[in-house]
């Protein structure tokens, strides 16, 4: 039977009603729920008990990294220890579903359903309703957008005759799928998703992510701007996750990756008269307005732990009762044998928690930089309040096991859509930095980009609107955006967004895990523009690729392919500067080195750790100083200038107010004594480097006048090293 767009979406639109009325039902609870998160930060708004068996979980998660064993747990067991990988696993499950292919008709999708046995399908009651509106319907796996236009994937009917089950009131359904496709293929091939039942598995504030087929479109993932709301007694969750009109039965997942719950509807804004309304704050009417003018506030799913317990009081014969009963048996928690104590039911909630006070920096020596705060508590610190003790943190790198996998760099192949340098990242504008004057005829500007573009073979586009051609062309990249200066082949100035709120930092690879180093020319710019390995880094011996952005303050976002691309975004050799190896790395290897460290990467470590003590967020502005100071040498390619000098200011909110008065803090560094004492051949040699932060201070003036570069005012005003 022929399904259609318009009877899913009135269906859609009941369960949307019931959802709303949840919703509503729920304010006052959720409400105070929220104030907590806002305060205390993820898990403060939920009981004891949830946190427990989430602490408790992560215990035993930890535990098995630890072991090596983590590859048994969450929906795509063989490539934990490659989140980008896991999330192009965990979307071999996930199918569009549609009108079976007919020679002659074209393929219409109404919605997405998954794998969570090797026979069986789940997805909203709401999209078969009925027995009859699964047959003649079939479920298109891999059907995604790719470099070179849409993969059409591979079809494989349903079987509503072998197994079909719905529940309303949850508004799932179980229908059975055959074994091959329409070409042969196996089922098999694409794993499934598991429906693990224990409760536990996320708390209110974290991330939540989507596989989605929205419209019966290509594949899109849900992974920004989202987090759990609220976690209802009915057998619903509520969460902001980015979904669309035809995502029904899409699964939603922890940031571990783990299947938390089954979506099945947006929740609408309503007015005091209960009349839904449209994003322009206009009434919606359902006859002649679209569903994507809805001014969604939510979405709601149903919770895979109620799910599993409806199934569970099945009693079904035959052929349905084995397959239901092939389901059931991968229900039980990998977690729980690993598990701690859960027995704390009676343990005290944590009173009287601390208000965030101001962020105001101290740099008073090689080893105190301070921002004076009262941190949120994190679930780890109100874990312990109620009494279970944390594993350990787990090192980010990967057993040897997946270290042979050799897991390589991904880089994001669109970069037109990179959203690049936010300005707007504390609350209040902050405007990257700028050039005037003669000193534009060095950098790379709008004009030199639409030359190149208009010359070369494989340059990617831009969004050049607005721009002239004799401004400088601001490259966008995850997290950060910069200007590359063309003489010396560096960037002239970078401004990045650091996050290091521990709701962002849910993946905990290290560099390894991420697939090492690998750097890449961005081809927006010409490569002549680009310092690259043969030019300077490969026959100098003592120099690092030294990071502008640094790798770790960008590599922030949702577990998976989020951070993958932010990662490898700072590879590029745009982001990249001859930096002497004990000048850039905080403790580089080498006896010769005796233990010294390195003033930027100390700097730089202990800076990270103090932005997150100090409420997280900052943005940082750095570059060389490019110049007089700058060293001209030929090391085999021609001459090439590497710098002596490099800078930074970093900028941060001074409170926790929505537009927060900025503290702006500037240093300079040099590494001209480092190359001194050890040149740039590897040699045995030693160095008392023992240099104070203090030292390294710098006014916001001094650096614009040294780099050429100017900052807006606002910036200026908030310099916290200018003479009193």
């Amino acid at each position: 039977m022929s399904k259609t767009p318009d009877a899913i979406a009135t269906a859609r639109r009941s369960n949307m009603a019931k959802a709303l009325a949840r919703w509503n039902q729920q304010a006052g609870a959720r409400n105070e729920s929220q104030s907590r998160l806002r305060e205390l930060g993820p898990g403060a708004g939920d009981s004891p008990q949830q946190l427990a068996k989430w602490v408790a979980r992560e215990n035993a998660r930890a535990l098995l990294a630890k072991a090596g064993l983590e590859r048994r747990i969450g929906t795509w067991d063989p490539s934990f220890f490659a989140p980008s990988e896991a999330a192009r696993l965990a979307a071999r499950p996930v199918a569009r579903l549609v009108n079976a292919p007919r020679p002659g008709t074209v393929v219409e999708g109404f919605a997405t359903g998954f794998l969570v046995s090797p026979n069986l399908l789940l997805t909203n009651q709401h999209v078969f309703p009925r027995y009859v509106d699964a047959v003649d319907c079939a479920a298109n796996f891999l059907y995604e957008k790719q470099e070179r236009g849409i993969n059409e994937g591979s079809y494989f009917h349903l079987q509503p005759e072998q197994f079909y089950f719905a529940d309303e009131a949850l508004d799932f359904c179980l229908v059975a799928i055959a074994p091959q496709g329409t070409r042969g293929e196996a089922l098999s091939d694409y794993g499934c998703i598991r429906l693990i039942e224990a409760t536990g598995k996320t708390l209110r504030g974290r991330p939540m992510n989507i596989i989605q087929h929205p419209d019966g479109g290509p594949r899109q993932y849900a992974t920004t701007n989202n987090r759990l709301l609220d976690i209802l007694d009915q057998g619903f969750l509520h969460y902001e996750t980015d979904t669309a009109e035809g995502a029904s039965g899409s699964p939603v997942f922890s940031d571990n990756w783990e299947l938390i719950a089954l979506h099945h509807c947006g929740i609408p804004r309503t007015d005091e008269a209960g009349n839904i309304l449209k994003q322009d704050r206009s009434i919606w009417s359902p006859e002649g307005d679209e569903e994507s003018t809805v001014d969604w506030v939510a979405n709601e799913g149903t919770r895979v732990s109620s799910i599993v317990g409806a199934l569970k009081a099945l009693q079904l014969t035959g052929k349905p009762a084995e397959l239901l009963a092939q389901l059931m048996e991968q229900t039980a928690d990998p977690l729980a044998t690993f598990s701690v104590t859960e027995a704390l039911s009676a343990a005290p909630r944590r009173q009287g928690m601390p208000d965030m006070s101001q962020n105001i920096f101290h740099i008073s020596g090689p080893t105190t930089i301070n921002i004076l705060s009262h941190p949120a508590d994190s679930p780890a610190s109100l874990a312990a309040s109620l009494g279970v003790a944390p594993v350990a943190a787990v090192s980010g790198e990967p057993a040897p096991a997946a270290a042979a996998l050799e897991k390589t760099l991904t880089f994001d192949l669109d970069y037109e859509a990179r959203p690049g340098y936010d300005p707007d990242f504390l609350g209040v504008p902050v405007p990257p930095p700028f050039v005037e004057g003669d000193l534009l005829a060095q950098l790379y500007r709008v004009g030199d980009y639409r030359e190149h573009a208009a010359s070369a073979r494989n340059v990617p586009a831009m969004r050049l609107a607005g721009l002239n051609d004799d401004a400088a062309l601001p490259l966008p990249y995850h997290r950060y955006s910069l200007v590359m200066n063309k003489h010396y082949r560096m960037p002239m100035w970078a401004a990045s967004n650091a996050d290091y709120r521990p709701e962002v930092r849910g993946d905990a690879r290290g560099r390894r895990g991420f697939g090492g180093e690998s750097w890449r020319l961005d081809r927006r710019v010409p490569s002549r523009f680009q310092l690259t390995n043969s030019d300077i880094y490969a026959p100098a011996g003592n120099f690092d690729r030294g990071h502008i952005v640094r790798r770790e303050d960008s590599c922030w976002g949702q577990p998976g392919i989020d951070t993958e691309y932010a990662n490898a975004d700072t590879y590029h050799w745009t982001n990249c500067t001859p930096q002497h190896e004990l000048f850039n790395q905080e403790s580089p290897d080498g006896a010769h080195y005796r233990n010294r460290k390195g003033i930027w990467g100390y700097f730089e470590g202990e800076l990270a750790e103090q932005i997150e003590a100090g409420g997280g967020q900052a943005i940082i502005f750095a570059g060389p100083v490019l110049g007089a100071s700058c060293v001209e040498k030929d090391f085999g390619k021609g001459p090439v200038h590497y710098p002596t000098r490099f800078w930074k200011i970093i900028i941060v909110p001074k409170d926790e107010s929505r537009t927060p008065e900025l503290l702006a803090y500037g240093f300079l560094f040099d590494q001209s004594e480092v190359i001194k004492e050890f040149g740039l051949d590897i040699q045995e040699a030693a160095l008392d480097l023992a240099k104070a932060f203090d030292k390294q201070k710098a006014t916001l003036a001094d650096i614009c006048q040294m780099t050429g570069i100017s900052l807006a005012p606002s910036i200026m005003a908030a310099d916290q090293h200018k003479p009193a």
